[in-house]
C-alpha cells in the first residue's frame, strides 16, 4: 500500500480514543508574587530551568496547534474533530497565561525576550522546511514528554512546593489540561499519517538529544545573561529535583519510554483520577465564562 493510500484509509479511520472530556478553562493567577530570580525554592539553577521551560510555552503550544490542525480536514470522527477544538483552546490559554508568567519572569532578571525570538525564528525556519507530518511528529513528541511532566506534577506536587503558590498553581492547572488532552495530537497522527516507525525514531532523538541539551543551553545562557553566580549547593539541590527520589525524570523513566513500545497509545497509563482530584482543587482559580 503506497503512502497516499495508506494516509487515506487511515484518514476514514480516524477516531478519538481519549475517555477524558477536553474542557477549557480560563484562568486568574498573580505573578507579582514572584519577585526574585531566586524564586523557585532560592535556587537560582533550579527558577533559570523552569524560566526556560515558561519561555518556550507561547511559540511551541502555537505551533502544536497549527501541527494538528493541518490534518483538520482529514478527520472524519466527530469526537476527535471537537478535541482538536478543544486542544487548540487549551493551549491558546496555556501560551497566554505563561507570556503572563514570563513579563514578569523578565522583571525579576531573566533575558526572556532575547529567547523569546529565538524560538519563534526556530519555529518560522521550521514551518517553511518541514513537512507538515514531520511538524506533527514533533508535536506527538512533545506531548507525550510534557504529559509524563504533568503525570509528576500532580502525582508528586510536593516538588512544587519551594516555588509561589501562583507559580505552583499554573504548573498544576497546566498539568490538568495536558493530561487531558494528552491523546489528541497521537491519535490524528496514527490515523492521518500512520508512519509509527518514523514517529518513534523522532521521539528517540527528541527525548535523548534536541530536549535535554535545549534546556540545558537556554538555562545555562539564562544564568550567563543575568549575571548569576552558581554555587555547588545549588547545582546539587537542582540535581536532585530532576533524577533524585520522586523527581521528574529519575521516578518518571519507565513512563517516558512507554513510547517506544509498538502498541503504545497515551491512555495505556490512565492518570485520569489525577485530573478528577486536582481539578477540584484548582477550581477558585477557574474564571467563569
Amino acid at each position: 500500500m503506497n503512502a497516499h493510500i495508506q494516509s487515506t484509509v487511515a484518514s476514514a479511520l480516524a477516531r478519538s480514543e481519549s475517555p477524558l472530556t477536553i474542557q477549557p478553562r480560563k484562568v486568574r493567577f498573580d505573578y507579582s508574587t514572584i519577585d526574585s530570580a531566586d524564586f523557585f525554592g532560592n535556587n537560582i539553577v533550579s527558577s533559570a530551568f523552569y524560566t526556560a521551560l515558561s519561555i518556550t510555552f507561547p511559540a511551541g503550544e502555537a505551533e502544536f496547534i497549527r501541527s494538528v490542525r493541518n490534518f483538520e480536514k482529514s478527520i472524519k470522527d466527530p469526537k476527535l474533530a471537537a478535541e482538536v477544538k478543544d486542544f487548540a483552546a487549551q493551549e491558546a490559554h496555556h501560551g497566554l497565561q505563561h507570556k503572563k508568567l514570563n513579563k514578569q519572569l523578565e522583571l525579576v532578571g531573566f533575558a526572556v525576550t532575547e529567547i523569546e525570538a529565538l524560538v519563534d525564528e526556530k519555529l518560522n525556519e521550521r514551518a517553511i522546511e518541514w513537512s507538515p507530518a514531520k511538524r506533527l511528529r514533533r508535536t506527538v513528541a512533545a506531548e507525550h514528554f510534557t504529559a509524563t511532566m504533568a503525570h509528576h506534577a500532580l502525582k508528586h506536587p510536593e516538588t512544587l512546593d519551594a516555588a509561589p503558590q501562583a507559580f505552583k498553581d499554573l504548573m498544576l492547572w497546566h498539568a490538568i489540561e495536558e493530561i487531558e488532552h494528552k491523546s489528541v495530537a497521537f491519535d490524528v497522527y496514527q490515523h492521518c499519517v500512520g508512519d509509527m516507525r518514523a514517529l518513534r525514531r523522532h521521539y528517540l532523538h527528541f527525548a535523548c538529544v534536541e530536549f535535554p541539551l535545549q534546556y540545558w543551553l537556554v538555562t545555562r545562557y539564562l544564568l550567563k545573561q543575568g549575571g548569576f553566580k552558581v554555587g555547588w549547593q545549588a547545582r546539587k539541590d537542582f540535581f536532585k529535583l530532576l533524577f533524585g527520589k520522586n523527581s521528574v525524570y529519575g521516578s518518571m523513566l519507565g513512563l517516558y519510554w512507554k513510547f517506544m513500545r509498538k502498541d503504545f497509545h497515551p491512555w495505556l497509563h490512565d492518570d485520569s483520577s489525577l485530573v478528577d482530584q486536582w481539578k477540584e482543587e484548582l477550581t477558585p482559580h477557574f474564571v467563569s465564562t
